[in-house]
């Protein structure tokens, strides 16, 4: 459903875009230049691959395609705290082995991490310590991904203006060569390299780094009430006292 309503978003801009083009320009295929595409979006991607690891880039394209497609969470959270529960009081019970099964159906690294250190007898102070660590770790790998599309949206108007640069000097050079028909082309040319680079910039870079910045936001959130679940049912709070309680919680956030 995500990526059906960012396709949707973007099929409206972008006709937005062309219905001003058509609107305005006397010829809206002026607009369609190879070369100043080519420059822009090449030039971008090469400063990034300069900019950042290969492992760095991939992994933000990756959650970039991860938050697109990502739905609500509220419900998958209250399922898994729901499971770590049901593993935490079946351990109670003293049936280690089919807590351990129980464990498998938690679907969340973070919860399995914490119900394992249950059964290994860590004390709460350090799973909790543990679990900070992950939330922050988690809290700086997605500033980092959220990063990458921030820079990309810095690299693109400055190829941009690049590409006008040379269509510039190309623009003078047929000046100085008396070919004075075709500075209007040039000059044309020298524009739509900036066009494409704000285009760029402003319709895909920068919103998929909002994107992953409020996709790390409701992750903290998630993972602090999963947080404060493994420390209410390790002080022996009744797990459906447990689920109120950070439902309210996730309601006010």
């Amino acid at each position: 459903m995500g990526v059906l309503k960012v396709l949707f978003v973007l099929l409206c801009g972008f006709g937005l875009l062309v219905a001003t083009l058509m609107l305005t320009a006397k010829d809206p295929l002026t607009f369609l230049n190879l070369p100043s595409l080519i420059l822009v979006f090449g030039g971008t991607i090469i400063a990034t691959f300069i900019s950042y690891p290969f492992k760095t880039i991939k992994q933000a394209v990756s959650e970039a395609w991860a938050a697109i497609k990502a739905g609500q969470q509220k419900n998958n959270i209250q399922e898994r705290i729901s499971h770590y529960s049901e593993a935490v009081s079946t351990l109670k019970q003293g049936a280690l082995q089919e807590a351990e099964q129980k464990i498998t159906t938690i679907d969340s690294p973070y919860l399995e991490m914490a119900a394992q250190m249950i059964i290994d007898n860590n004390s709460i102070d350090d799973i909790s310590k543990v679990l900070n660590w992950r939330l922050e770790r988690k809290r700086s790998s997605d500033q980092n991904n959220a990063m990458v599309f921030r820079t990309m949206a810095g690299y693109a108007p400055a190829f941009g203006m690049l590409g006008t640069l040379i269509g510039l000097v190309n623009m003078l050079d047929m000046m100085d060569a008396g070919d004075f028909s075709s500075i209007g082309p040039n000059m044309a040319v020298a524009l739509i390299t900036t066009f494409y680079g704000v285009l760029l910039a402003n319709i895909v870079f920068k919103p998929l780094a909002v994107k992953l910045e409020q996709r790390s936001s409701e992750d903290v959130v998630m993972l602090s009430v999963a947080k404060e679940a493994v420390t209410l049912l390790s002080q022996g709070k009744p797990p459906a006292y447990t689920r109120e309680l950070l439902n309210k919680y996730l309601e006010k956030k």
